[in-house]
């Protein structure tokens, strides 16, 4: 299965290490971490989650894309699917797990919502008929709203490392 998905402005591709500059700038922002963990990362610990993204591609098959702007060639952010083994009650086991991040200069623009439906459509076709997974802080009203609008339905409102979270799923697509 192609690990490349275009849309008409985006780019999803597999990060290169080329990309870690521009994902380590994306984590140490504060608008980007206020309601992903509430500090902004350094740049030892954006690599962690630079590395974690690479090991699952390489391990599972899928993961997080650097999502680039077409136009520009600039990573405007990640998005994908992981799995995370979470400890949380209740556990959103589903695998896949769907998450995103958007550097806020592009946000508002409908970049997030172009690459959550093109993410969606590879991974319907990567696991035919299985329900997905995300979780998001129940303060992320942005994220809870793309969310929604892509298909997820709030299940659970529950605590993940200190966070009130809501745990969503979506079902296949019929």
């Amino acid at each position: 299965m192609d690990m490349t998905v275009e849309t008409e402005r985006l780019r999803l591709r597999v990060h290169t290490l080329d990309d870690f500059p521009a994902i380590r700038d994306l984590w140490g922002n504060p608008e980007v971490t206020r309601f992903i963990g509430g500090t902004p990362r350094g740049e030892e610990d954006s690599w962690l989650k630079f590395l974690r993204m690479a090991g699952h591609w390489h391990l599972n098959g899928y993961g997080f894309w650097a999502v680039e702007e077409r136009q520009s060639g600039r990573i405007i952010g990640e998005l994908g699917f992981a799995d995370f083994k979470r400890n949380m009650t209740p556990t959103p086991s589903i695998v896949p797990e769907m998450g995103w991040a958007f550097d806020p200069e592009f946000q508002g623009k409908g970049y997030a919502i172009e690459a959550a439906k093109a993410a969606i459509e590879w991974g319907e076709a990567k696991w035919p008929g299985e329900r997905m997974s995300c979780i998001i802080t129940a303060e992320n009203k942005p994220s809870v709203r793309l969310a929604e609008k892509i298909g997820f339905i709030r299940s659970a409102a529950t605590e993940y490392h200190g966070d009130e979270v809501f745990l969503l799923f979506r079902e296949p697509s019929a």
